[in-house]
Parts: structure tokens; sequence; C-alpha cells
């Protein structure tokens, strides 16, 4: 039975370690939209009905982002709102023109704006969504999620880990005192 309940912590301690590693580097990875971004891809958490019917209020949609030449009239993208005083930082919207800059950048028109092609995120239609994901996901990188997911458990097992030291010293020190 005590092997049972050995390898279920270790399950739940891997799970654990897992999910705290997961969203520590997903807020390491926020860009200045609070976005998470590894390389070309994005985690986007829908968290309006603004999008509904084709993305819900708690998808979290992960967007590959390819590059301009790949984006074409018509296409509906989501991109960032250049405007930081904006409470919405994150539009979707079709393409209407294209214009090629240089070889390295891009001005599209997006629902009558201009967004240059680094506030591209990606195409709608080639987002991959993770239904309810975002809720939790956006659940585990708020602040109290963070400190209750990893900063509680972690402190709770150094300080376990501590008094067993403590404890062993004890043991040391009484099984000598014995001896003697």
């Amino acid at each position: 039975m005590k092997a049972i309940g050995k390898v279920l912590f270790d399950i739940i301690v891997g799970v654990w370690l897992v999910c705290a590693i997961f969203v520590t580097v997903c807020l390491l990875s926020y860009n200045e939209f609070k976005v998470t971004t590894f390389g070309k891809t994005s985690l986007l958490i829908i968290d309006s009905d603004e999008l509904e019917p084709n993305f819900l209020e708690g998808d979290l949609l992960i967007i590959k982002r390819g590059s301009d030449s790949k984006i074409n009239i018509g296409d509906n993208v989501f991109y960032y709102n250049s405007a930081m005083n904006s409470n919405v930082l994150v539009y979707n919207g079709n393409v209407q023109s294209k214009e090629a800059i240089s070889k390295d950048e891009t001005t599209f028109t997006i629902d009558n704006q201009s967004v240059s092609g680094e506030y591209v995120i990606g195409k709608a239609d080639g987002s991959r969504v993770m239904h309810k994901a975002g809720t939790i996901l956006r659940v585990f990188t708020s602040k109290w999620g963070f400190m209750f997911l990893v900063i509680f458990p972690t402190l709770f097992a150094i300080i376990y880990e501590i008094m067993m030291v403590v404890d062993s010293s004890r043991g040391l020190k009484n099984d000598k005192q014995v001896e003697e």
C-alpha cells in the first residue's frame, strides 16, 4: 500500500513540476502586449466574446507566424494594436491590402487601419484552438494563480526539507549522547 502511495505522490509532484515550469516559461516569454511568444509561435487567450462564433471566450489559440509573403489579401489575421492607450491589445480583421516596403518589412491595411507587418501575429484560419485551455492558462499566469501554483508549494517544500534536516541532525545528536 505504501508503494502505491509513493507512486501516486511522485506522479502528482511530477505533474505539478511540469505545470510550474510551463507557467513560469509562459510568464517569462510575455511580449509588450502580454501575449506569450515562443519564437514565431504565440499563445493567445481569447478573453471576450467579440470573436464568436469562430472563437469562444476562454479559448487558447496557438498561432504560428508565417512570413509576410504568406499573408494575402482577404486573409483573416490577428494583430496587435500599436496604440498602447487602448484597452484591447489584440484585434482580429481581414487584410484589405498589402504593400512591401522592403525585403523584410511589409505594411498591411486591415479593416481600414494601416498595420506594420511586425504587429501581425498570424492567420486566424491556421491557428490551433484549445477550448477552455485559455481560461486555465489565464488563471495560472495571474498573480494569485502563480502564487498558489508555484510559490506556495515551493516554499512549503523548502520548509519541509529544512525541517527534515533539522530533525535528522537532532536524531544524530541524541544517538551520539546515548552512546556516551
